[in-house]
């Protein structure tokens, strides 16, 4: 009896230092504010003042002079190009950084010609660390290319159907799409320079297409002029949104919302007094039993 309680107090303890350990950690999700490691962008967030949105519906109504950072690796509902559409036609900037996710989708619904290749640009000569990280030194005069003499990206893609009074920045005349994925040119594939980054106007805003979201995330935007870019994004606004739901979830980032929906749920009344209840209960039941048992011995 004694080793069985034993157990089972075990069992409890070890499955609260689980959700205790959940709790604290960081989040290690790619893109996500919360985020301190290399893949995230908690940088940004401590840096400007960032908005980080979990619903496309808690854009503002009046958008002017607002931009949306939308990295799409999940695909958009209906309702949501809505959002997205109304956002930029009513004078938002939206910043689409996509490199193998979903933003065509976007940019069809948009009515743009523009697309994301979804191949991968590589540069064996002009590159930072390996040709996977392509050296972006072809920018045009722009508030977003101010003071910046190169960018760095990291596994990134291009952007075709794009006319050159868009084009922003171009990838090197080494670069090339790897459409084979077999890490070397070969006769056909496309040869740089290849637009990366483009800026177009819709309605009374703007989209800024950036071929890879990397850019934004912690490891990356110390490098060379990447900062800078970002800098420069922000500059223009005061109200800089970064969304969050349309990035995938991990096991840890669920638990973490269930948890938090369990505190809030234990935080109203009727659940505190239950709590408080059972936590009494638990507490006396030792006296009870030790009454029951004397009452038995007499």
């Amino acid at each position: 009896m004694e080793l069985r309680r034993f157990l089972v107090i075990l069992t409890i303890a070890v499955i609260i230092l689980l959700l205790i350990t959940a709790w604290f950690f960081p989040s290690n999700e790619d893109f996500r504010v919360e985020n301190p490691f290399w893949n995230g962008i908690r940088n940004i967030s401590a840096s400007y003042p960032v908005l980080p949105l979990e619903s496309l519906s808690d854009l503002p109504p009046s958008p002017q002079g607002a931009i949306l950072i939308l990295i799409p690796y999940l695909d958009c509902t209906a309702a949501e190009l809505e959002q997205i559409n109304s956002f930029v036609t009513q004078g938002g900037r939206l910043v689409l950084a996509d490199d193998y996710g979903h933003g065509n989708q976007i940019l069809e619904h948009l009515g743009l010609r523009a697309r994301f290749s979804g191949q991968a640009l590589l540069d064996p000569l002009l590159n930072y660390k390996n040709k996977q990280f392509p050296k972006i030194t072809h920018l045009e005069p722009s508030p977003l290319t101010s003071d910046i003499e190169s960018l760095v990206f990291n596994h990134a893609t291009s952007l075709a159907n794009v006319a050159t009074v868009n084009t922003i920045a171009l990838s090197s005349p080494f670069s090339f799409l790897d459409l084979n994925g077999n890490g070397m040119w070969e006769d056909g594939e496309p040869t740089g320079p290849l637009p990366v980054i483009t800026c177009h106007n819709l309605g009374n805003g703007q989209i800024i297409l950036v071929a890879d979201p990397s850019l934004f995330i912690n490891s990356m935007e110390t490098i060379k002029g990447n900062g800078s870019f970002i800098q420069n994004i922000a500059a223009t606004t005061s109200n800089l949104y970064i969304d969050q739901s349309h990035l995938p979830l991990s096991e840890l980032h669920q638990t973490k919302s269930r948890l938090a929906k369990a505190r809030g749920w234990l935080a109203t009344p009727p659940a505190t007094a239950g709590l408080v209840t059972l936590v009494l209960i638990l507490a006396t039941r030792p006296i009870w039993h030790q009454k029951k048992e004397d009452s038995k011995e007499t």
